[in-house]
């Protein structure tokens, strides 16, 4: 009887509605629910759609976003636009977004058999007649300006495949093929900028992927002398799996070592720097943290200094890159600004910060990248807007003088908004100690 007590307080408590408790759980008793998850996304979706989306469209003189995705194939920005629940595009769906003007919100279509949980406005055609469906449809509005998302540069905003744009171009007819044009910087514009209540759930995805990190570099998954890298690699993957969440990428583990010119592989000794590069997806969103922990040796309570100094080096790195990173200046600008400045106060920095949100590696301004520190072609150049998203990533070298003066690579990267007013903010803090194992 008690055992089955127990169980249903842990029931009701796993399905209370985040209207009863706080908005967001301890990410140590748990994480949210798939129907939580999915009661939060779609209405964020909509919101987007309600009040960001015609003033992006009217920005970058588009009239009707047309948006062809396949299943498997989808265009990067399908998922930003479809509730959790849906897997996949189903077959071939049309999205077409009007923007009717005069402060009304944006006319949203699928043009084939789903609403993808009432998102949008269903244009019914069968399987294989959705071009005839849009084809109508633009009849009907009579766009001037036709956008689709092909892009030379950007990723994300080159969506459409050879064969869809033909098919598209067939279906339109020559006048209204004639408006098209490319849909990039309403893709990236999309993709980049957030609401509120989004910035909300992200402080707890991030809540989730520091606590991963905080268990991975403790005793409870490290025994020095015995465990391995890839020991903590496999312990990490395993519990993003077993809290339901995604990953965009496979953890790492480096390990540094005094003594060493290259990073070693294999047991994790005393003395030794661990540094993780992790992330997850949680609530559409992805993460992308790096953090660092000192192995003690017998007898040390905490780091060397020359380790905590490098750690501190790094962090002046992330406040010089932020502070140069200013609304319509460009990523290529914060770059050249950042790292003359560090240069100027005797570090040796290599900055390679980028956008994340719906992607890991998301739409908007970079700030170089590892094999770009003198600028970044194109992307470079597009400037920092508000109420986005970035990963503050970089690395400092520094000698460690109880190593005799070897040079280490300290790297750190946290995720960060910059808000409305301009001013910058970590989105869960960031990391100015070292986790300590002993």
């Amino acid at each position: 009887m008690i055992r089955r007590r127990v169980l249903l307080a842990f029931f009701l408590f796993t399905t209370l509605s985040l209207d009863a408790q706080t908005p967001y759980p301890d990410p140590t008793e748990r994480v949210l629910t798939h129907r939580e998850q999915n009661a939060l996304v779609t209405p964020w979706i909509r919101k987007r759609f309600d009040t960001v989306l015609a003033d992006l469209m009217a920005r970058e003189g588009i009239d009707m976003w047309i948006i062809p995705t396949r299943e498997y194939n989808e265009d990067p920005v399908f998922a930003s636009m479809s509730p959790i629940t849906y897997f996949a595009s189903r077959r071939r769906t049309i999205l077409v977004f009007s923007n009717p003007g005069g402060g009304k919100p944006v006319e949203r279509y699928s043009i084939g058999r789903f609403d993808y949980d009432r998102l949008y406005t269903i244009v019914p055609t069968p399987n294989d007649g959705q071009w005839e469906g849009l084809r109508k449809l633009v009849d009907e509005k009579q766009p001037k300006v036709i956008g689709i998302n092909e892009s030379e540069a950007w990723n994300h905003a080159d969506g459409i495949t050879a064969n869809e744009k033909r098919r598209l171009i067939e279906a339109l007819g020559a006048t209204h093929a004639s408006r098209i044009k490319s849909a990039e910087m309403l893709a990236v514009g999309w993709l980049e900028v957030k609401i509120p209540e989004e910035l909300e759930a992200y402080r707890h995805a991030m809540k989730v992927a520091h606590m991963v990190i905080r268990e991975a570099f403790s005793n409870n998954v490290i025994t020095p002398g015995k465990t391995t890298n890839e020991d903590v690699v496999w312990s990490m993957r395993q519990r993003v799996v077993e809290m339901g969440l995604g990953k965009w990428f496979q953890p790492s583990v480096t390990i540094w070592r005094q003594g060493e010119k290259t990073n070693p592989q294999g047991v994790i000794q005393p003395g030794d720097m661990l540094h993780t590069d992790f992330g997850i997806v949680y609530l559409g969103f992805s993460t992308d943290t790096q953090h660092n922990a000192y192995v003690l040796k017998p007898g040390e309570t905490e780091a060397p200094k020359g380790l905590k100094d490098g750690l501190k080096a790094a962090n002046r790195l992330q406040d010089l890159t932020m502070q140069f990173a200013v609304l319509g200046r460009t990523g290529n600008q914060a770059l050249a600004d950042a790292r003359a400045q560090a240069t100027k106060e005797g570090l040796v920095p290599s900055i390679y910060c980028h956008p994340v949100g719906y992607h890991g590696h998301g739409a908007g301004p970079p700030i170089g990248m590892t094999d770009y520190q003198q600028g970044v072609p194109v992307r470079g150049d597009y400037i920092f807007r508000p109420n986005t998203w970035h990963s503050i990533e970089l690395n400092a070298t520094f000698p460690v003088p109880e190593w005799q003066g070897q040079p280490v690579r300290f790297a750190l990267e946290e995720d960060a908004a910059i808000l409305a007013e301009g001013k910058w903010e970590w989105i869960d803090g960031r990391q100015t100690e070292f986790y300590l194992i002993k």
